[in-house]
């Protein structure tokens, strides 16, 4: 996906993935072999519910995410299990996403088994309105902590002002809010979790390099460092498409922003810029990477295994 990420210079030492030193490696699953590129994830679905309704959500145009029924916990863990034990080898590190899977009682659990089998989490997506809710005594993110599986947390937030927000979302202000992520920096600078905020460019939110400087400042004073735009896929809500090009435009040719280096790796052309003390990243997918490669393992919440791009079933319980 096409982005553009700001990240403190003191910072960068907690990057997890390098593009330009990815390689195409060999897998073998149910007896038929693939490739896929060295730092492919596994996307874990903890649910498929969630309380927001963002009008742009992929899981209301994706039709593997739309057929895909939640089985109940028990084989949800066996498939689980069965799936950490299979990439044991190849140790891919873990998305969890939904849905909103603060809201799922299968959470804690799964961040349990996660790190039962070793893995790490690299992200973990969340519009952050159930990471302050208690789970036996304690708040979710401070089950996050204890469980020390988490690289970072990325919260979606589309635009600074609350009313505008919960609009854009479909989600409560009431549990998604500035006075509560400041709360959640607070506690997440506090025991050095890395909270991420994902904004997607749309022409009814942030749409330009102004919106999103502003909206850097504003976080970054907030307590939050780290903060990443996207280029969503233009589906049915197109009318508010906005194309990332136009942005890295007025980045390079900004005075306030300095070329450091570019980059090109397997699937992304990076441009790195200084931009007083950040460094930013503008990721541009190239188009002529040959798609049968899988970047992207998926569960879906029926307990089954595709390989993320033409929804190959690859395994299941």
């Amino acid at each position: 996906m096409n982005t553009i990420k700001f990240t403190p210079i003191d910072e960068i030492r907690k990057e997890t993935s390098n593009v330009e030193v990815y390689e195409i490696k060999d897998i073998e699953i149910n007896n038929k072999k693939y490739k896929y590129f060295s730092d492919a994830q596994v996307s874990l679905y903890i649910t498929k519910k969630c309380n927001a309704n963002c009008y742009f959500c992929m899981n209301k145009y994706e039709k593997r995410c739309i057929k895909a029924k939640e089985v109940d916990d028990k084989k949800y863990y066996e498939a689980l299990d069965k799936y950490l034990d299979f990439f044991k080898e190849i140790k891919p590190w873990i998305t969890i996403t939904g849905g909103e899977p603060t809201i799922s009682k299968k959470l804690i659990p799964t961040l349990e088994k996660i790190k039962e089998k070793g893995y790490k989490i690299r992200t973990f997506s969340t519009n952050a309105s159930g990471l302050l809710d208690k789970y036996k005594d304690k708040n979710i993110i401070q089950y996050m902590l204890e469980n020390n599986v988490l690289n970072n947390v990325n919260i979606s937030r589309m635009v600074i002002d609350d009313e505008i927000n919960s609009k854009i979302m479909g989600l409560d202000k009431k549990i998604n809010n500035n006075e509560i992520l400041k709360e959640i920096a607070m506690f997440a600078n506090t025991n050095d979790i890395e909270i991420r905020l994902s904004c997607n460019l749309l022409k009814d939110g942030v749409k330009n390099l102004n919106d999103i400087l502003k909206y850097k400042e504003f976080y970054n004073n907030l307590g939050i460092k780290t903060v990443m735009f996207r280029e969503l896929i233009p589906l049915n809500y197109k009318d508010n498409y906005i194309k990332i090009d136009k942005v890295f435009k007025e980045i390079d040719e900004s005075k306030e922003f300095k070329l450091l280096d570019t980059i090109e790796g397997l699937y992304y052309i990076v441009k790195i810029y200084q931009y007083k003390d950040y460094i930013v990243k503008c990721y541009q997918e190239k188009g002529n990477v040959d798609k049968r490669i899988i970047r992207e393992f998926v569960i879906y919440p029926d307990g089954k295994l595709d390989n993320g791009y033409d929804n190959e079933t690859l395994m299941e319980v």
